[in-house]
């Protein structure tokens, strides 16, 4: 099985946006609430249970005002955020107080499993809220487990519903265009086809707008109009900036499942990367993690084999005679002395998780079974 989430816009009339906004609010306030009965337990030195606070959940919220399942959402919310945080502690790292949620930091509500209803006018139908406009400009595929309606900081509605769905496809032992991609700041992608796609750097040309529209924001005063309006414009700027990226990395992703059928990558710690004072701007602009995420699912969907290598050595090492040849991040031509070849260093890179991933693979995935190097007991 494979989770699928499609993202629609909504339009709401003014009254379902005050219901929405209401629910919002109610949820927000009981997952505090579920926070302070917490912190309350553990002060007494008492550990509160999950029953427990499932069983308050009808004496916290108003009647009639709000779908029952989604308030349970909420809880459940809460619960999986308290579980990560005791996983986090066993483990040894160091987690601090659950943090109550503030207006700005809650702004979804989650139908699961029931309280909504596709129409066949282009609306859904939610419990408690209406009838509202929806604009479906795909097909949904699979069985809908859940829709979460999220308020974005540009103030526009989303239905992001959630469908789970067969793997239909299988992934192919015939191995006949295999690539290996690497990654990089200026050259987004350099795939060992000695093809390179560039990185358009939408935060980098986007930066002085930014600056602009914020040092504007600092200069209203608190809760009045005018800072609110600015503070949407600067949401809008940085809404354009996230949907001109996922664009890019949607058609970079589509390209590589569309003309390969086997697929490398490096397994990189990006969070050990960014503490490169000098790159950790570029490199979280790049969003190479979320390219990989992308790639990955489409993998699976259209039957590709997808796999992450370790990036030891790649940029290192000779693509044609396996000798390490020592170079600091500034240059960017690989040069060997022992073979003599000048070739690009994103291109040598990439040659080498190409080599790499074809080793990690079974005899019988490989695109060619390579000769046996034992001699054979003379009889």
């Amino acid at each position: 099985m494979i989770v699928t989430s499609y993202k629609f816009r909504l339009y709401p009339t003014k009254i379902q946006e005050s219901k929405l906004e209401d629910t919002i609010e109610i949820c927000r306030t009981l997952y505090n609430d579920f926070i302070f009965e917490s912190h309350l337990a553990y002060k007494e030195g008492y550990k509160i249970k999950f029953d427990e606070l499932q069983r308050m959940i009808p004496a916290m919220i108003p009647k009639d005002k709000i779908y029952s399942k989604v308030a349970q959402m909420a809880f459940w919310q809460f619960y999986n955020n308290l579980k990560t945080l005791s996983a986090l502690a066993k483990r040894g790292k160091r987690t601090g107080k659950m943090r109550f949620k503030p207006k700005t930091r809650y702004n979804s509500i989650n139908y699961n499993q029931s309280g909504f209803k596709f129409l066949p006018n282009g609306k859904i139908k939610f419990s408690k809220i209406g009838k509202i406009k929806c604009v479906i400009h795909r097909e949904i595929q699979g069985k809908i487990k859940e829709i979460i309606i999220k308020k974005e900081l540009t103030e526009d509605w989303y239905a992001i519903v959630v469908c789970e769905n067969e793997i239909t496809s299988t992934c192919s032992l015939f191995r006949k265009k295999i690539v290996g991609i690497d990654v990089g700041i200026n050259n987004f992608t350099y795939d060992s086809d000695n093809h390179s796609i560039k990185y358009p750097q939408f935060f980098r040309k986007s930066e002085k707008k930014l600056k602009r529209s914020q040092r504007k924001l600092s200069k209203k005063i608190n809760n009045s109009n005018n800072r609110w309006k600015q503070k949407l414009n600067l949401s809008r700027i940085h809404q354009k900036i996230k949907n001109q990226r996922n664009d890019f990395l949607h058609k970079t992703s589509r390209y590589y499942v569309d003309n390969y059928d086997t697929i490398f990558v490096e397994d990189l710690r990006i969070q050990n990367m960014q503490k490169n004072h000098h790159l950790a701007k570029s490199i979280l602009d790049s969003s190479w993690n979320l390219f990989f995420q992308k790639l990955e699912y489409k993998a699976v969907n259209a039957g590709i084999l997808f796999r992450k290598i370790s990036p030891h050595n790649t940029s290192q090492k000779c693509s044609r005679c396996n000798k390490l040849v020592k170079k600091s991040l500034a240059q960017r031509t690989h040069s060997c002395p022992f073979c003599d070849i000048v070739i690009n260093r994103d291109y040598n890179a990439s040659l080498n998780i190409k080599q790499k991933g074809i080793d990690s693979l079974p005899v019988g995935y490989r695109e060619v079974t390579p000769l046996e190097r034992i001699p054979l007991t003379m009889i």
